[in-house]
């Protein structure tokens, strides 16, 4: 059988793709191999079951599938963040949900829903497994085995994308990947029950956090060298995972659930506490160590492409996994659809494949040295914010109102402008990265606050408008830099000693313009405040 797309594996990335390119372009004729079938288990091997914004931008906007996902899945409450003491704790994070409609989702059960809305438009080839593939002429000459009876299948395609995650087939055949130069593990299980932190970590008199759905949000547990992720997936399950660098601790105290569990009792003692309390079963226990890898590209001029795991994964901590795929499987829509039309695509391969580059650049950035650093709350809190100012501003923006439209036609300006105000951005962010790190910045006598309240309203500073079209892609840079501006004044106001925390609560964020000159409050906080903060 001939086709336009074959892809490799029917997990989130391939599902997604598929679904994607036959939104765009229904004449496609697209294939996919997996070497399992459907339907599966809900409760899946993979993690990830957790979106952000980018990618909740992405079911939304490039998939049309918000609606699709509201009626099956719990909605998330932001990220909500803990740093637990003796006898007491910090919080940070929301009382109302984002702008955005994120979601928490039991991994398996969303690849059986994906698979349901493309098994009609596509072939599947369910319990086959890729084995090679050569280039033979215009075309790829794909070699797979029917694993029902081990008979050899041949399939022809111009273009071969490698969906099959960690397996990385495509970037081993070519000798394109490598470890990234972090040392983070992690252990993760599956509870049947609804972990509710409002039961271990209950509200206090003075906490502003008044939301019923706390328990909904993203939970990050934080400590020096980890993290604990707490997700509900349902009423009745709950995935909890523990994040850690092995320069700093011994992979083999979390080899197994019991050593998982002793570990706990030593460091987080309120959590197993709780869960021993209240007799969850354990549904699974899974290991993933030193995960973090990247390729060298993501898609080549000969048409073939990695995305998502099988390109590159830095760390858990964001949920960018799913970020990074639909920015890649966005992209390559354009690009696969832009060549069916006709168009060259050769002077977008190498600027598709520098955007991504530049995505995971940033992406090492954030989780370099991060880890080691945490014993400071205002750090965490600091570091969050200042995560958020390039994540939202640019990140989130582009996503929204300017990735479609930048490899949508063959002049390469408008790419060349975006990237121009992404680089830059990402510049000042990995300094202002760089001193949060400091000794300065340690020393600096500011102590934060113990409860802060985010306000979701915040991303409209960021993110002003959504879905602008291609003919207005002016007003995208004009945002670009409106926020180019924010992030330097974020910088300058740190590099000033003040309480970033306060920059947040008095609303400096959407007094900032396109006209706004950060040069005139590098050395003068007082002046910021005067011009910048609103009225208590």
């Amino acid at each position: 059988m001939t086709y336009d797309v074959v892809i490799i594996g029917a997990g989130f990335a391939g599902l997604t793709l598929a679904y994607q390119l036959k939104k765009k372009k229904k004449d496609l004729h697209i294939a996919i191999v997996h070497d399992s079938s459907f339907p599966g288990d809900d409760i899946s091997n993979k993690v990830g079951e957790s979106f952000n914004e980018l990618a909740a931008i992405y079911f939304d906007q490039m998939l049309g599938l918000k609606e699709f996902m509201k009626e099956r899945y719990p909605r998330k409450m932001g990220m909500r963040f803990f740093k637990i003491n003796d006898t007491s704790y910090q919080e940070m994070g929301i009382n109302s949900p984002f702008p955005t409609t994120s979601f928490h989702f039991e991994r398996g059960k969303l690849e059986n829903d994906l698979y349901g809305l493309v098994k009609d438009d596509v072939d599947f080839y369910l319990n086959h497994k890729y084995i090679d593939f050569e280039e033979d002429g215009d075309e790829k000459k794909i070699h797979v085995l029917n694993r029902a009876d081990n008979s050899p299948v041949s399939l022809r395609a111009a273009w071969l994308v490698d969906a099959a995650g960690m397996k990385k087939l495509l970037a081993r055949k070519f000798g394109i990947t490598h470890r990234l130069d972090i040392n983070h593990s992690s252990v993760w299980f599956r509870v049947g029950g609804g972990v509710n932190v409002d039961e271990f970590l209950p509200r206090t008199e003075d906490s502003p956090f008044t939301s019923d759905r706390r328990s909904w949000s993203s939970i990050h547990l934080e400590g020096v060298g980890y993290w604990i992720w707490i997700l509900r997936l349902s009423e009745d399950k709950t995935s909890v995972g523990i994040v850690f660098d092995e320069d700093m601790y011994d992979f083999q105290d979390f080899a197994t659930w019991e050593k998982t569990t002793a570990w706990l009792r030593e460091n987080v003692n309120v959590l197993i506490n709780y869960l021993e309390e209240k007799k969850f079963p354990i549904l699974d226990f899974k290991v993933l160590r030193r995960f973090a890898s990247e390729c060298e590209y993501w898609v080549d001029q000969n048409r073939w492409a990695l995305i998502g795991d099988a390109y590159g994964i830095w760390d858990p901590y964001y949920s960018n996994g799913f970020d990074l795929i639909g920015m890649q499987n966005t992209i390559l829509t354009e690009l696969i659809a832009a060549e069916r039309s006709g168009e060259s695509i050769s002077e977008r391969l190498p600027e598709a494949n520098g955007f991504i580059k530049n995505i995971m650049i940033g992406f090492g950035i954030t989780f370099s040295n991060f880890y080691p650093r945490k014993d400071s709350w205002y750090y965490i809190c600091s570091k969050y914010n200042v995560d958020i100012t390039m994540y939202a501003p640019f990140m989130v923006h582009i996503m929204s109102n300017a990735l479609q439209s930048m490899f949508m036609e063959e002049d390469s300006s408008f790419r060349n402008d975006v990237m121009e105000r992404l680089i830059g951005a990402g510049l000042v962010y990995g300094e202002t990265v760089s001193f949060l790190a400091s000794d300065e910045f340690k020393n600096n006598g500011v102590k934060g606050y113990d409860y802060m309240l985010l306000k979701p309203e915040t991303f409209h500073a960021f993110v002003p408008e959504t879905n602008i079209p291609f003919h207005e892609k002016e007003k995208a840079l004009s945002i670009l830099r409106k926020n180019h501006n924010l992030i330097l004044c974020v910088q300058y106001y740190l590099k000033a000693g003040r309480n970033y925390m306060d920059f947040i609560k008095r609303g400096a964020y959407f007094a900032i313009t396109e006209q706004t000159d950060p040069e005139r409050y590098k050395d003068n906080p007082d002046l910021l405040e005067a011009e910048l903060f609103r009225p208590a």
